[in-house]
């Protein structure tokens, strides 16, 4: 991989416009399927890594099997998949400790199940493939981890400008600081996990879709989103400080 070299202008413009390209896809697919909250979530999933492997192929002359390896569909490091899921264990440890601390009585919203499969595949797997899989990785080939990290969290933060239209200012707000914040590491993840899509994926769904899951009485709502947020943005840092795994002798 050539890390120090920057993409030409050509290939970065190229790689830009097929973004903006999936990217609508992802947007419109979700909104005329009416999955705002992951509703339709597995359709819409499968609708964008059909339009990233298309990208692939068309674009860059990979066959498919090659395309689906390369936007992240492999097996992850298994030292950074344990890495992950105990992170997204302690992270969910928020709910009961803060139920327990506020005397908030919390329970999960009665479709649970199935929005917890819809949020993780178009808020977990189907964003990811977008930003990682596809424009993350492409910049990596060319240029460093943090240049590469860089440019593609502008337009995960800007797509999370749409939030206030919708939300309290508040809530927007910390939303947008959650994604200007959560892009890093979950890049980090991506690529120390062996460009392996199924990590960042599964924080993404965490950060993203414990809030939804978890029902309070109204007057509660605000504060806990509020709370859940700022933990949201600060503690994915924490991935940077976990040591590489050793190699074996």
């Amino acid at each position: 991989m050539r890390a120090a070299t920057q993409p030409a202008p050509r290939d970065l413009a190229l790689l830009i416009v097929l973004f903006v390209i999936l990217w609508v896809v992802l947007d419109r697919s979700s909104s005329l399927l009416g999955s705002t909250s992951g509703e339709a979530g597995t359709l819409v999933c499968a609708i964008v890594l059909a339009a990233a492997i298309v990208i692939e192929v068309a674009a860059y002359k990979k066959d498919n099997r090659e395309a689906v390896r390369f936007l992240g569909f492999v097996r992850p490091d298994l030292w950074w998949l344990g890495a992950t899921v105990a992170f997204c264990a302690v992270l969910l440890a928020f709910f009961p400790v803060y139920g327990a601390v506020t005397g908030t009585q919390l329970a999960f919203d009665d479709n649970w199940p199935i929005l917890a499969v819809g949020i993780a595949a178009q808020g977990g797997l189907a964003e990811e493939i977008v930003f990682r899989g596809f424009l993350f990785r492409h910049l990596r080939q060319t240029t460093t981890f943090w240049r590469a990290a860089l440019i593609s969290a502008v337009p995960f933060i800007a797509v999370h400008l749409l939030l206030f239209a919708t939300l309290d200012f508040p809530i927007a707000l910390a939303a947008l600081l959650v994604s200007v914040s959560l892009s890093f590491p979950l890049a980090k993840l991506y690529e120390r996990g062996g460009f392996s899509i199924w990590l960042p994926a599964l924080l993404h769904f965490v950060v993203q879709g414990a809030i939804k899951l978890v029902v309070v009485r109204e007057t509660a709502v605000s504060q806990m989103a509020l709370y859940w947020m700022v933990l949201s943005a600060l503690a994915p840092w924490l991935i940077f400080l976990v040591p590489e795994r050793k190699p074996s002798k």
